[in-house]
């Protein structure tokens, strides 16, 4: 039977990607080291003498840890586990989670993956899910602690066995608690936050949303090693995944699915195959159990709030308590101007920009949309020219630099896909440079990581 049939499901191990990410914040959650507000640089992110990159290699500029993770970035996990967390207390997690040994599922020939924890470079990549191997029933099994108030359970394929004559069970299989990693508290959160991966217009996971039914989830893209041991290139070689969970509030279905090796022609278009698996499933699913469709829509836009005339600090204040991003130019004491203006309706994920009066400093546009740019350029009253569409790439007054009235400021966008392809090309060439020195073992390993 071993070698007539392989279930890919217990027996293949594999980077997950960043579905990964899952576990590292609710550990992150548990021991109240996220702080979901909290501006972070992305980009990059330098671990003793390796990089790790963003997948879009340049990152966003400063954004929130919750931004982060609707977005993916590898950086804000990288920092949450060395800098917040703790890599022994990661690690801790890690066993908590299972992912040390085979879960126990009634199947033959199960596996175990394998954490690979020497270096600080393979501590900080396993919190995104880059270089450590596991199971994706291990990943379930992590995964019912969130869905299941903090409760992690054995998976198991039968639920009872009945004679079929007299109708008697003859083996009843119980819920199996195997441990308890996270809180009923942490794993709401968690979920929560997974919600927004999925709704957040800046989130991976918009292509999950099933109409009726909330899902939290985390998308997952990883690289995956060739015959030499060195990471494959090309759009499609990777393993393009998701793990989702619905409805969010009382989840009662986890579904994972990974597509290895797709026909793409763009490293940006993994999710369709996973999604075209996963979305009608995860549907009929919940239809077959009778879990009916909720009505309710969640809104993508707010009101912001008047803040002209007010303090400075006590506007951040107001803004941030509202969950918005806000930026502030200028030094002076009291806001001035702001864009959006008061009143006015803003898009989720869209930045409010407000100035102070006095010196200002051109802040780093980098990642930013042409219409977060514009508001910039207004209230300093700066003549923006723009290249190309998309996102801010590059800027001709660098961040720091003081503005004056009727500066002029070049910035050039690139799309998404754009970013990516020539990331792509600098990485490789960075790697040919690298490849082509001696290297002094893992520490000097130059590490760039997707999603």
């Amino acid at each position: 039977m071993q070698n007539s049939w392989h279930n890919e499901a217990i027996e293949t191990s594999f980077e997950p990607g960043s579905t990964m990410k899952i576990f590292t914040l609710s550990a992150a959650i548990q021991e109240n080291k996220f702080n979901p507000s909290e501006i972070y640089k992305s980009g990059s992110y330098k671990i003793s003498n390796s990089t790790i990159h963003d997948h879009n290699y340049v990152g966003w500029g400063p954004i929130t840890f919750l931004e982060g993770v609707q977005r993916s970035s590898n950086v804000a996990f990288a920092k949450l586990a060395n800098e917040k967390l703790g890599f022994d207390k990661l690690r801790t997690y890690l066993t908590k989670f299972g992912f040390d040994k085979p879960t126990g599922i009634d199947l033959p020939y199960e596996t175990s993956g394998k954490i690979q924890f020497n270096w600080p470079i393979e501590k900080a990549t396993t919190a995104f899910g880059q270089g450590t191997a596991i199971t994706p029933i291990q990943q379930i099994q992590a995964a019912t602690a969130v869905a299941n108030g903090g409760k992690m359970m054995k998976p198991h394929v039968v639920e009872k066995i009945v004679d079929h004559d007299s109708g008697k069970i003859i083996k009843q299989t119980e819920p199996e608690v195997v441990s308890n990693p996270i809180s009923a508290e942490t794993a709401k959160k968690v979920r929560d936050i997974l919600e927004t991966v999925v709704t957040s217009p800046k989130g991976t996971g918009s292509r999950y949303k099933i109409d009726g039914y909330s899902v939290a989830g985390k998308t997952g893209t990883a690289q995956m090693p060739g015959p030499d041991g060195k990471y494959l290139t090309g759009p499609e070689n990777y393993v393009f995944s998701f793990l989702g969970m619905a409805p969010k509030d009382d989840p009662k279905l986890i579904v994972y699915v990974a597509v290895q090796q797709p026909k793409i022609d763009s490293y940006f278009k993994g999710s369709i195959p996973v999604s075209m698996i996963f979305d009608p499933v995860m549907k009929s699913s919940l239809q077959y159990m009778n879990i009916q469709p909720s009505k309710q829509e969640k809104p993508v836009t707010g009101e912001i709030p008047d803040i002209i005339g007010q303090s400075s600090d006590a506007a951040v204040k107001e803004l941030q308590a509202e969950g918005l991003d806000t930026v502030v130019l200028g030094n002076g004491s009291k806001v001035e101007g702001q864009l959006p203006k008061g009143g006015k309706t803003i898009l989720e994920g869209e930045k409010v920009v407000i100035y102070t009066g006095g010196n200002a400093v051109m802040p780093d546009l980098k990642g930013w949309s042409l219409r977060d740019a514009m508001k910039v350029a207004r209230l300093l009253n700066i003549k923006l020219h723009t290249a190309g569409s998309g996102y801010a790439y590059k800027q001709s007054m660098k961040k720091g630099t003081p503005v004056k009235n009727g500066d002029n400021l070049i910035i050039e966008l690139q799309s998404p896909e754009q970013l990516f392809e020539e990331n792509t090309k600098k990485s490789k060439g960075k790697q040919k440079a690298k490849n082509s020195s001696s290297a002094k073992g893992k520490e000097n390993e130059e590490d760039t990581v997707h999603d």
